[in-house]
């Protein structure tokens, strides 16, 4: 299986250090000078400059940088050039430099062919999009929420060289320190967000408020009792790697601890996000991971992930309350709510709007009224009408602007990376764990995507990239998987039975 006689860990490298370093950096850096466009558009153009230069010295240290950002980078917004997040900027370079690349390589049909019926799905949803912003245009939508609205479907295409580009060692490996780097750098930053406000050092409309508000687009809530809800755009993907790690802790055998060290930091950034929809997504995801696990294994994982979630959520209310409540009436709250919405403001709220959605979507049901919809409702609060685009209803937005064929459409691509895994769950005899938590993954986004625009939100189009990256893979893929996932944490020898996952 392996050549050497040993590999070495892939978690176990320089880069780790570096990558969780270079976190912490662009948040700094961003807050420093998030007043301050010039040198915001300075370091915005020399990073392009440079990132050309690299492109052509050697395409792939490009796509190091360019997924490096994606998940290292938050929102995306911590730095801009004329109004355009770096993160568009680079997606763009990157995708025309690699099209001219394979054209004048003559490999176009060979890099873009990767799968007839996605080719034919993708082809037919941009149609769509094109239609659906000149409906936009002509419906009087806002051209800057048009816009708005159609980038995150541009990052689709990536699919292809992140197929392509994760074939190669070096970089499959530095993708997998970039999540890891990710999941304990949201984590870290989270808790030290939590701590700032939870104590007092920092207070909201201060500018770290605003800078995490506007930069970060993110957003910081006081549950009261000290405890204060953090969230961030890049949570949308916690949920789904808490399934895949759980998915992976469910194979009967020993594991290794880092395994659990990264499933406990995954729960704290989902605890202090404490959305209603993540967690009833978790739970409907633990329930399609029992697909081809043992029993007692899926039941011992689940029981754990979810004892999880109320330990750590007491904890940070024990401490943030000053030992004055257990936070339970706060977590008992938000998750009534989902059945009694009136109980809980932003529930509420969601009430109020949906006429107003509905009838929109009455009006033009089969084509909607294009990207950069938004509605007007009455606020009960100041009895007075306000228009928005912020929707509240993933599946309700999409019916608003896409209408119902444009709708099926987009959701073509989720069923069809669905029947893709399930057709990998198949094929293996064993080590399908997975697999199975990738599935449990995508189930989990469409739950989420009930009240939040999960699948066509920037995070879930490259959520979905990535697993159409690994679903298009052809067969032969297992192996060189089953020993990825042993080589994560551990040195394997060659002919060793004793390995962990």
């Amino acid at each position: 299986m392996l050549n050497r006689l040993t590999t070495k860990s892939i978690f176990l490298n320089w880069q780790t250090l570096f990558l969780l370093l270079v976190f912490f950096t662009i948040r700094f850096v961003s807050f420093s000078f998030h007043n301050h466009l010039i040198i915001q558009g300075i370091l915005v153009f020399s990073l392009l400059m440079f990132f050309g230069i690299v492109y052509f010295k050697n395409p792939d240290w490009a796509f190091f940088i360019l997924i490096g950002e994606i998940f290292l980078g938050g929102s995306g917004n911590y730095l801009e050039f004329a109004g355009l997040s770096i993160r568009t900027l680079l997606i763009s370079i990157f995708l025309f430099l690699w099209t001219n690349h394979i054209i004048w390589k003559r490999e176009f049909r060979k890099r873009f062919l990767i799968n007839k019926y996605f080719t034919i799905i993708l082809i037919i949803l941009y149609l769509f999009l094109m239609f659906a912003s000149i409906n936009g245009i002509i419906n009087g939508n806002n051209y800057k929420h048009i816009i708005q609205d159609l980038i995150p479907y541009l990052y689709l295409p990536l699919v292809f060289p992140t197929y392509h580009l994760l074939n190669k060692k070096n970089n499959y490996e530095y993708f997998i320190r970039l999540i890891i780097v990710f999941i304990i750098g949201s984590a870290l930053f989270s808790i030290f967000t939590f701590i700032m406000f939870s104590s007092g050092m920092v207070e909201l409309q201060e500018p770290f408020y605003k800078w995490f508000r506007d930069a970060a687009n993110g957003k910081i809530t006081n549950m009261g009792n000290g405890f204060f809800r953090i969230v961030l755009p890049e949570h949308l993907l916690i949920a789904p790697i808490i399934l895949i790690i759980s998915s992976l802790l469910m194979r009967d055998e020993h594991h290794h601890k880092m395994w659990r060290i990264l499933l406990f930091l995954s729960i704290i950034i989902l605890v202090l996000n404490l959305s209603r929809s993540f967690l009833l997504a978790l739970f409907v995801g633990l329930l399609i991971l029992k697909y081809k696990h043992i029993a007692s294994r899926w039941f011992i994982v689940s029981c754990t992930t979810i004892g999880l979630v109320v330990l750590i959520f007491t904890s940070f209310s024990i401490v943030s309350s000053n030992g004055k409540t257990l936070g339970w009436e706060l977590f008992g709250v938000r998750l009534a709510s989902l059945a009694s919405p009136k109980i809980e403001t932003s529930s509420a709220t969601r009430m109020i709007i949906l006429p107003s959605i509905l009838e929109q979507i009455s009006e033009n049901p089969m084509l909607g009224n294009g990207l950069g919809s938004s509605f007007t409702y009455l606020n009960p609060n100041s009895n007075d009408y306000t228009t928005t685009g912020q929707y509240d209803w993933g599946y309700l937005e999409m019916l608003a602007e896409l209408g119902v064929i444009g709708s099926i459409i987009l959701l073509a691509i989720y069923i069809f990376s669905t029947t893709r895994i399930i057709n990998k769950i198949k094929f293996v005899s064993d080590w399908h764990d997975f697999y199975v938590g990738s599935l449990a993954a995508i189930i989990a986004m469409l739950v989420i995507n009930i009240t939040t625009p999960a699948l066509f939100h920037t995070f879930g189009i490259i959520f979905i990239v990535l697993i159409l990256s690994l679903a298009l893979k052809p067969a032969n893929i297992f192996e060189k998987l089953v020993t990825t996932l042993y080589r994560i944490f551990n040195r394997i020898k060659k002919r060793s039975t004793n390995m962990q996952t």
